[in-house]
């Protein structure tokens, strides 16, 4: 969906690593079962995240053969709650942000075809998280209005992404989670408009930091500062067996990928397909 959420490979052990891809077959995995094999083509590496920090129990593995590995299989973490909610939300978010894209009038009829083409699929999503869909819904809203006003409208979608914590229900733990997301989320919409910063400059379009009125070296101030509150969210959610995983995403591998942004470099390391 954005490509920024990635752990920084040269840092993982080898039993992460093997995790880490496990958890991405699982997701791929699950979004089949759950909405048909053909959203497979929707899975992403960011959604990953949400399987990570929900995941209860133990990480056991087992071998799975699909599409892209039909001969000698491929480790799938075992089906878990996590999968299911994550599943849920990659489909929710992935309309909304097909809702969003509708706007811009490169992509609006790709984005219309593509929701015509999954709209059944997105309709069970939102009956399966009905109060994460309301909110998403109204955040939604908010954020077409900050960016019709041309105002910052990064807060919104930080907002929105909060919306996913559902799965703990409520307490201290979705408190957490809720605070986790909504400040990585405000860190993703700042490394988008960072990275676009030039391009919406020469087309016009809206862009988050320009609306800030932010200098490019204060918004990558800001986003150092939301990757430190999501990091200190991250240490009152309990830990679990994906959680150095987790920590690796949030601390080395934003801020490697936030250097990429920053400087324009492409083909590093934490860009390689995993």
């Amino acid at each position: 969906m954005f490509g920024y959420i990635k752990p920084f490979q040269p840092e993982l052990r080898l039993r992460e690593m093997t995790l880490y891809r496990a958890a991405y077959c699982g997701l791929c995995h699950t979004l089949s079962k759950r909405y048909g094999a053909r959203t497979r083509l929707l899975v992403n590496y960011d959604f990953v995240l949400l399987v990570l920090l929900f995941w209860q129990g133990a990480g056991k593995t087992l071998k799975r053969r699909c599409v892209k590995h039909p001969l000698r299989g491929h480790c799938h973490l075992c089906e878990s709650p996590a999968f299911d909610y994550a599943a849920d939300a990659l489909m929710l978010f992935t309309d909304w942000k097909l809702r969003d894209a509708a706007h811009d009038s490169r992509l609006a009829f790709l984005s219309r075809l593509m929701r015509l083409f999954y709209r059944k699929a997105f309709l069970r999503a939102a009956e399966r998280l009905p109060d994460e869909s309301a909110a998403c819904a109204e955040r939604m809203k908010e954020l077409w209005r900050l960016e019709r006003a041309g105002a910052d409208a990064s807060e919104a979608f930080g907002d929105m992404l909060a919306c996913l914590s559902g799965f703990y229900g409520d307490g201290d733990d979705r408190k957490a989670a809720r605070s986790l997301l909504f400040h990585l989320g405000r860190w993703i919409a700042l490394a988008d408009a960072a990275d676009d910063l030039e391009r919406d400059a020469r087309r016009g379009a809206y862009n988050a930091i320009a609306a800030s009125g932010l200098e490019r070296e204060d918004a990558f101030a800001l986003m150092g500062r939301e990757q430190e509150q999501a990091l200190a969210a991250l240490d009152l959610l309990p830990e679990n067996e994906m959680s150095e995983i987790t920590r690796n995403i949030l601390s080395l591998g934003l801020q490697a990928r936030g250097h990429q942004v920053y400087t324009k470099e492409r083909g590093a390391a934490v860009e390689r397909p995993i």
